[in-house]
């Protein structure tokens, strides 16, 4: 395993890594981070977690609008927002909302670019749940340095001391990039208690009530390795897991109506997130739709963003260098014509600022998409994770090569800090303690 201490040693020589790209002339001063918030909003009323059992999440924000989760115990929930202005926090809106299988979702509009929110729900007898900050998503006109979070495979090691670790951070988002559940069950009954459990996890309550999330799916949101083509009824296991993902988790459902979308942040960055599991069917060799390559062509050619992070929940690495093609069927290496599509149109359309972050694995890396010399060889991946799952005894054992960068062999989440002006992003793997334990720096 890699150690801030070995990285820092070796800054002399591995230095910045270099993919495609180059810093962005702007013409304007430099920019910095964002401005200060006032302390969380502290409204009137008692704290009651029975009533609202895993507080307020809030997902998929961008400059105007983002989208409300909150589970009850009761039928109906009202709410209030308030905004940041001039260090105080003022009334936005409210409402009341009517509560579904325990469940209420509403969308939020009219927000503010690149400003402080704080919600609070309230019951009718009056209690009301935590209170949730987060932060609207930057408009065209908004220019700095934006900083999120990602993790996978949250699995065990609780309560997620990572997540906690990230909450105190106030990020302006965090990625949850798959098997943030392992449920494995073929009934929404089921899929539905594990992740009304998941959210009630002390690292997981932490995280959603310092920021907004944007998540993914991976198999064991559904069952292990989940393949259309290669388990038994698998219409059952998509509809019932998908239910249960859209009642857990908040998201913009109304953009392809899938789980696959895009969150935008002006000019500096925009999230496209994929659907890696769901649509996979190995006796045709798409690893995903052709709606949905169709479709993340098409948007990353359409982006001004200076960064496009691709939302990827298995890897796109070619791992031969490494394990060889062992279980390559469970990711895009066992699906090559797609994979060399998309990594082509990447390259063939010089499209810049392009960062793959994938999950699945259960241990942090940075690497080459592909060897020297082979289609993908000029993008990176970083591979998040795990928050809580078992360690993959190859982050212990990697010997770091041109491809493979850095490993990290334990429970980790990953920052992210972005400026559009250099062009660089600034990568940490920050363990349950709170320690950078790799730090890099990439030049996109």
């Amino acid at each position: 395993m890699a150690t801030r201490r070995q990285f820092l040693q070796g800054v002399s020589t591995v230095g910045t890594l270099a993919c495609t790209g180059k810093a962005m002339d702007t013409g304007v001063e430099p920019i910095g981070i964002r401005s200060a918030e006032p302390e969380r909003w502290v409204p009137d009323g008692t704290v009651n977690d029975i009533v609202f059992p895993s507080g307020i999440q809030v997902g998929d924000v961008t400059s105007t609008t983002g989208f409300v989760s909150v589970q009850i115990n009761g039928e109906d929930v009202s709410w209030v927002l308030v905004e940041e202005s001039d260090g105080e926090w003022v009334d936005h809106s409210n409402g009341l909302e009517l509560a579904v299988d325990g469940t209420v979702q509403f969308g939020l509009v009219n927000l503010k670019s690149d400003t402080a929110y704080c919600i609070v729900c309230f019951a009718g007898s009056g209690d009301r749940s935590a209170v949730t900050r987060f932060r609207s998503g930057l408009g065209d006109g908004d220019w700095r340095i934006v900083t999120f979070g990602a993790a996978s495979c949250l699995g065990g090691n609780l309560p997620w001391q990572t997540l906690t670790r990230a909450a105190e951070e106030q990020l302006d988002f965090f990625l949850l990039l798959g098997d943030t559940v392992y449920t494995n069950s073929r009934s929404y009954s089921t899929a539905w208690g594990d992740w009304k459990r998941a959210l009630k996890v002390q690292g997981m309550e932490d995280l959603t009530q310092s920021t907004s999330i944007v998540a993914t799916w991976d198999d064991h949101e559904l069952v292990n390795n989940f393949d259309w083509d290669l388990i038994e009824n698998p219409s059952v296991v998509f509809d019932n897991a998908w239910r249960a993902f859209q009642n857990a988790v908040p998201m913009d459902k109304d953009q392809t109506g899938k789980m696959y979308r895009k969150i935008s942040h002006g000019s500096v960055c925009e999230v496209f997130v994929l659907d890696c599991r769901g649509e996979r069917r190995s006796d045709s060799g798409l690893y995903m739709s052709v709606e949905q390559m169709d479709w993340l062509k098409a948007s990353l050619s359409e982006s001004s963003a200076r960064f496009k992070f691709i939302m990827n929940s298995v890897p796109i690495i070619d791992f031969t260098g490494l394990i060889g093609d062992v279980e390559a069927i469970d990711r895009w290496q066992g699906f090559p014509e797609q994979r060399t599509e998309i990594l082509s149109h990447i390259e063939d359309n010089s499209i810049e600022g392009v960062l793959w972050l994938g999950g699945d694995f259960h241990f942090g890396l940075v690497a080459q998409v592909s060897p020297t010399g082979s289609t993908g060889d000029t993008l990176i991946e970083v591979l998040n994770g795990p928050t809580g799952s078992f360690i993959n005894i190859m982050g212990e054992l990697m010997v770091p090569t041109e491809q493979f960068q850095d490993a990290v062999a334990t429970w980790t989440y990953t920052k992210y800090m972005c400026n559009p002006q250099t062009g660089e992003v600034q990568v940490q793997f920050i363990d349950d303690s709170g320690e950078i334990l790799l730090e890099r720096s990439l030049l996109l």
